[in-house]
């Protein structure tokens, strides 16, 4: 073989060679993209776990969005096209390190929660949080409209447990707490100093609005109460 030719062979050669290395390369370094929702995790967890999958050579985004409805339990969702079905199998083993057993494992998405074929969503629950019962108080906290009152108030409910009675000028006219005695009844008190409750009950109902589908949550009195001028209480959302 002429001496050009083969220096041209030998060239070929070491491309070939170096574009399988490349690729082997780029191959053995893809990691899998783990997508933790940290919404029920304190920050120095969010931060020991993040750790900890980084050092298992996952890539980490971490965000505090609201669980499907669906999830209650430690998940894991992922699509259906993951490329490496293993990935799983390794995460899972990962999270038990980590003190959570996964429980379920869905497919393709959950909800409005879709993955990719190189993510996994990774939902953790701590043991001393009911999510159910969290589903209920987020469906209850809020700010809500007055209805069938003699003026206009806004009666916010927030996650803390305590309440603001406002008026249009967004005076306070009252505060003080809430709970949730047993769904759909809703008990608002006094300050320590001014001992009262006042049992509400929640209503949802589903109603049209300008030509809009409306899902209207009602805090509708069970007794009448000067304190709150007889009224109703709602706040919409749109469908």
């Amino acid at each position: 073989m002429p001496l050009c030719l083969t220096a041209h062979f030998e060239d070929n050669n070491m491309r070939w060679i170096l574009l399988v290395i490349t690729l082997i390369l780029i191959i053995g370094c893809s990691h899998t993209q783990v997508h933790l929702y940290g919404k029920y995790l304190s920050e120095p967890e969010v931060e020991r776990i993040s750790r900890l999958l980084q050092e298992g050579e996952f890539l980490v985004d971490v965000n505090f969005l609201t669980f499907p409805e669906s999830i209650t339990r430690n998940s894991l969702v992922y699509s259906l096209m993951l490329k490496e079905p293993s990935e799983l199998t390794r995460l899972a083993k990962v999270a038990s390190n980590l003190g959570y057993d996964i429980h379920q494992e869905v497919p393709l998405f959950s909800n409005n929660h879709a993955f990719t074929h190189e993510s996994i969503g990774l939902f953790l629950i701590p043991t001393d949080i009911d999510v159910s019962a969290q589903y209920l108080l987020e469906s209850v906290f809020g700010t809500y409209q007055s209805k069938s009152c003699q003026s206009e108030t806004q009666l916010i409910l927030l996650e803390n447990k305590t309440y603001s009675l406002v008026n249009a000028k967004k005076d306070v006219l009252l505060s003080g707490g809430w709970k949730v005695t047993q769904y759909p009844y809703v008990q608002l008190s006094g300050a320590k100093n001014d001992p009262w409750v006042a049992p509400f009950e929640v209503a949802v109902t589903d109603e049209i609005e300008y030509g809009v589908a409306v899902s209207n949550t009602y805090l509708m009195p069970l007794s009448d109460y000067v304190r709150f001028d007889e009224c109703q209480f709602y706040k919409g959302e749109v469908q």
